[in-house]
């Protein structure tokens, strides 16, 4: 059977809201939220934080070590490299991403995805992130780490590099990759639950705080607060999403 491990990539060094990791909504921080929400997919064998080398990281590598989540070092700008990095370690032969700016990400849109891609492992890469239809949050993807590493090989160019799969993204002349798209009530690209600002991070805390101390809460459960609520939603709704310019209109 191959070897499936979630990874998130995260940093202190964020330029719009420096820390954000560690950030404590709901007496417990954001990078905690995310663990707690990762133990919850089906199917992995294993999970792996990686970080960067960077000295401000070693709170994120401490916090890992409480959490007893296995953390990774590497590059702080060769993003690819720091992942294909964590997984190999990790003897992985699949990789499904749950990305730091997600806090709150549902288990179960992840496990959607992944699914997908055991049905039909000739793909190299499965996400829900190529095109806008879930909440900015959710998005996720599960790849082959070989394709990876054959991305890893491929590309030197920086700003490529930057991102984890764009090499795979941006060549389906050379992967097998698909987008999966939100159905019915989940198809809400209106409502961003992305941490990347202090406007942000008002919506995911006030969002906490509603189904404290709970952290099973789901994306449908998420949707119905806000709309019962939307004037939260609106707090974040004119926020430069940088992450757009990847995206097929």
């Amino acid at each position: 059977m191959p070897r499936v491990i979630a990874v998130t990539y995260v940093r202190m060094g964020s330029e719009r809201l420096p820390g954000k990791m560690l950030r404590e909504i709901a007496d417990k921080p954001l990078l905690g939220h995310l663990i707690a929400r990762m133990r919850r997919i089906p199917q992995i064998d294993g999970m792996v934080i990686a970080t960067s080398i960077r000295p401000e990281n070693d709170a994120i590598d401490r916090l890992c070590e409480t959490e007893g989540v296995s953390c990774f070092r590497g590059s702080e700008e060769d993003v690819l490299g720091r992942v294909l990095g964590a997984l190999e370690r990790e003897r992985a032969d699949i990789g499904v991403i749950a990305y730091g700016d997600g806090p709150l990400i549902d288990p179960s849109v992840m496990n959607e995805c992944m699914e997908e891609y055991l049905r039909d492992p000739t793909f190299d890469l499965i996400g829900n992130d190529m095109k806008a239809t879930y909440p900015s949050g959710m998005y996720t993807e599960t790849f082959s780490v070989k394709a990876l590493r054959t991305a890893a090989e491929q590309t030197s160019d920086p700003a490529i590099r930057e991102h984890a799969t764009l090499f795979l993204r941006q060549h389906p002349d050379l992967f097998r990759i698909r987008n999966i798209e939100a159905a019915g009530p989940l198809k809400r690209p209106d409502i961003h639950l992305d941490v990347d600002t202090e406007q942000d991070l008002k919506v995911i805390t006030t969002i906490a705080r509603h189904f404290a101390p709970r952290s099973d809460f789901s994306l449908q459960e998420i949707i119905a607060f806000l709309d019962k609520h939307p004037h939260i939603a609106t707090l974040n709704a004119d926020v430069p999403r940088r992450w757009k310019q990847y995206q097929k209109k």
